[in-house]
């Protein structure tokens, strides 16, 4: 048994290293990893990110004494592993038989390991996901504290879901975890109306409130973008510049549709959370359809972060793809369904889950940090 564990670990940390070699600074530090890496000059001055990770990433600085980029990244990936852990011991609480299976591909899922490379806030926030599912299946009030204020301060897209949670404990009268979930949620208070303060909150609906600006073509033709990226562009490439996410080229056609350059003019122009609300009433068949198709981010979650397969020989990409995001998601999603056969209760974080992506659209990330669920549900 020891020789077993001693082997899988050797496969990890060499997956682990190979991945890390194959992600160079500036890939690390891409989009929001840059802004996550670089607030920590300036933690409490930066309204637009979540500061839960900053704070996280800043500890970590310190006591390795620098901003040694391979320790973080490191400290990612050793989130995760707690994470996994978590999982395997709350399956292991609830006596569920396949829980060591269950950790073990969770270890490996192929978007963590590859994702975990750059500096963005999902595997900490997995990490509060983890631990609040630790304390509610084994009663870890200390538990049900720090993971609600690891999501809560990491994602503040989670917060009215720790708020509900407390309220069903507090209507079931289960005042061991609702006590603990209540001074989480008084803990987050601050960070909850500064995410309402017109920082990233108020720039996703900027984005939606966009993408209800577009035409009909434009709005389906985003389906094939957000389920695969290489996909779009292989079957619709004159839509890339309206569907690329993040940082649209100008070169690219249909770049001044993009949503996300529309969103930056939209918020110049004194955007508020009204004119949210009055974009809605003026379009609701095209916010309804806005709604389902953003939704399609959500279909396939796992698999190999695109840029690690990059570094990959072109005839490998697609066997790659098949198998992580295509096998496993449906053998996960298959099993999750099947949970929810039983008891339709345990998918409401996913429900919740929906309904805010469907609102929040900006990328497909918004799932990682309920992939521990995803297993948690396959375990049982």
């Amino acid at each position: 048994m020891k020789l077993k564990t001693i082997a899988i670990a050797a496969v990890y940390v060499t997956l682990v290293f190979l991945v890390i070699r194959a992600t160079p600074t500036s890939e690390a530090l891409l989009h929001d990893a840059g802004s996550y890496y670089h607030a920590t000059s300036s933690i409490w001055t930066n309204t637009f990110i979540d500061r839960g990770y900053v704070v996280a990433l800043s500890l970590i600085m310190r006591l390795v004494g620098g901003d040694n980029i391979i320790a973080l990244q490191i400290a990612n990936y050793l989130f995760w592993l707690v994470s996994c852990w978590l999982i395997y011991k709350s399956l292991t609480h609830l006596g569920a038989k396949h829980s060591k299976l269950t950790s073990l591909l969770m270890v490996f899922s192929p978007l963590y390991l590859t994702f975990s490379a750059k500096l963005y806030s999902e595997p900490f926030a997995a990490l509060g996901v983890s631990l609040l599912l630790y304390g509610v299946s084994a009663h870890g009030s200390l538990a049900l504290l720090i993971g609600s204020v690891i999501l809560g301060s990491t994602k503040s897209l989670f917060i009215p879901g720790i708020i509900l949670l407390a309220f069903y404990y507090l209507f079931r009268r289960e005042f061991k975890r609702f006590v603990p979930l209540l001074f989480g949620t008084l803990i987050l208070i601050p960070v909850f109306v500064s995410s309402l303060g017109g920082g990233r909150s108020l720039y996703n609906l900027a984005v939606e409130r966009a993408k209800l600006d577009q035409s009909y073509d434009q709005i389906l033709s985003c389906v094939p973008y957000y389920l695969s990226y290489p996909l779009g562009v292989k079957l619709l490439p004159q839509y890339e510049g309206v569907c690329h996410q993040n940082d649209p080229d100008p070169s690219m056609i249909g770049y001044q549709s993009n949503p996300y350059i529309r969103a930056v003019e939209i918020r110049a122009k004194g955007f508020t959370y009204l004119d949210w609300w009055q974009g809605i009433v003026q379009h609701p068949v095209k916010y309804v359809l806005v709604f389902i198709v953003g939704l399609f981010n959500l279909v396939l979650f796992e698999g190999v972060y695109p840029s690690i397969l990059l570094q990959m020989s072109p005839w490998l990409i697609p066997i790659i793809f098949i198998v992580t995001k295509l096998a496993l998601v449906s053998y996960l999603w298959l099993k999750v369904i099947k949970v929810g056969k039983r008891t339709w209760s345990y998918l409401f974080p996913l429900i919740y889950l929906v309904i805010m992506v469907g609102n929040f659209q900006v990328e497909p990330r918004y799932i990682y940090p309920l992939i521990p669920y995803i297993y948690f549900l396959v375990g049982l």
